[in-house]
């Protein structure tokens, strides 16, 4: 057990007000949560105190009497009251859909950040429904609650208070060491592209895809919570990937989360990406959730769209791509396939066109040992594009505008200059 989770598998059943469980289902499977039953009520609301209607939730009781279980999912979100009504209605522990996400995250962290974030939205989450015992428990509803009645909910309702403020002044010292770690890469002239998008979209296959070096890719729902981040060939580009976003996430989950989504919302450039195998409504729905997340804080013009296992053959891919575009007008969006290979030549083209920097210069010089050493330095820092090399050496390159000069002032000090030349060509992401 690791913060008072179990990490074993459980027996659960599902109770839903609607057939659209995939999403639930797949997250159970997640938390190793093996769902034995399914319960389902269609109603437009949930009852307030039950969820479900109170015959319907007589049946339930019933239910999980002869079907006994560790765990109720439920297919949506509760309100405390209707939480406590039905832990102590069924005498078994309830997780709603955002419980079962914080069960998920609780078993994938790995690193003492995404513990700490895990632990901080876990408690944030368990603070309204400690708010809901102590009520009930000082109402005199449900004597005994909890083996030790009022006093014991309101000791450990402070101590969850003391620890939520503790664990925010550890992460401020890690948020404040992960600007640190940004702005040291950004002096040694790094870039950064951060891959984002819906949970399972293929992040992590695409990462190895672009890199060659190993990450972990698993077909369960985030299998990434931290950050990992690996060098983009031999350019000077550092590629992240990072937690997968989810719909409906409420905005104490998303706040939790802030230092990890601070390397996406930093980014020179984030990788969107859509799975684009699923149908389109579906597609429409999850790349709205992800835009709710990046929204003002990640411009259109700072996402490169990469419509992941275009080999499924959805047949609708025009359909896709005319909506994404529509949702997010992103720099550019490019078909690839993250398991074969396919559209990955015109993803890294794209990556190049929207990181080169502003600045070309050209230049014609004859070839020496100055030459060399210059050339070295030129590509310690700009993004190269071309040089030939006879008796003379023609380079092309890009910059920045601060290097600009201290550049131009190396190349006119070489000897034997022919020709410089500068011209300014905005990339399509600036």
């Amino acid at each position: 057990m690791e913060g008072g989770w179990p990490l074993t598998k459980r027996m659960g059943a599902l109770v839903t007000l609607h057939r659209d469980v995939a999403e639930i289902e797949e997250l159970c499977r997640s938390a190793d949560i093996e769902l034995l039953y399914e319960l389902v009520q269609r109603r437009p609301s949930p009852d307030r105190s039950y969820y479900l209607g109170r015959g319907r939730f007589q049946e339930l009781r019933e239910l999980v009497r002869e079907r006994r279980v560790d765990v109720l999912v439920i297919n949506g979100e509760i309100r405390p009251s209707q939480h406590f009504n039905l832990e102590n209605g069924l005498k078994v522990e309830v997780l709603d859909r955002i419980g079962v996400v914080l069960d998920v995250f609780t078993r994938q962290a790995k690193s003492r950040e995404s513990k700490l974030q895990v632990e901080l939205a876990r408690l944030r989450y368990q603070v309204p429904l400690m708010r809901e015992w102590v009520h009930s428990a000082r109402a005199g509803e449900h004597p005994g609650f909890l083996g030790g009645g009022e006093y014991a909910v309101d000791v450990y309702y402070n101590l969850i208070r003391r620890r939520i403020s503790q664990i925010e002044g550890e992460l401020q010292d890690l948020s404040r060491a992960g600007d640190l770690r940004r702005d040291v890469r950004r002096y040694k002239g790094f870039r950064t592209v951060c891959l984002a998008g819906y949970t399972n979209a293929g992040k992590s296959s695409l990462m190895h895809r672009l890199t060659g070096e190993p990450v972990l890719v698993a077909d369960r729902m985030f299998s990434t919570l931290g950050t990992i981040t690996r060098r983009l060939g031999a350019a000077r580009v550092l590629l992240t990937d990072t937690v997968g976003f989810l719909k409906d996430l409420p905005p104490f989950l998303v706040e939790s989360f802030r230092n990890t989504l601070q390397d996406v919302y930093s980014a020179d450039l984030v990788i969107l990406v859509v799975d684009s195998s699923e149908p389109l409504s579906k597609v429409n729905e999850r790349v709205m959730a992800v835009q709710d997340i990046l929204n003002g804080w990640v411009p259109g013009n700072r996402v490169l769209v990469a419509m992941n296992k275009c080999d499924v053959g959805s047949g609708h891919l025009d359909d896709l791509g005319h909506m994404v575009r529509e949702v997010l007008n992103p720099a550019d969006l490019v078909f690839v396939s993250a398991l074969t290979g396919e559209g990955m030549a015109s993803l890294v083209h794209s990556l190049e066109m929207l990181l080169r920097p502003p600045i070309a210069v050209s230049f014609v010089v004859d070839n020496s040992p100055e030459t060399m050493m210059e050339i070295a330095r030129i590509y310690d820092c700009c993004y190269v594009e071309k040089v030939e090399y006879t008796d003379v050496v023609r380079m092309s390159f890009r910059c920045e505008p601060e290097d600009l000069n201290m550049l131009i002032g190396g190349i006119n000090s070489l000897p034997g200059v022919k020709e410089v030349l500068v011209e300014r060509v905005p990339s399509m992401n600036r």
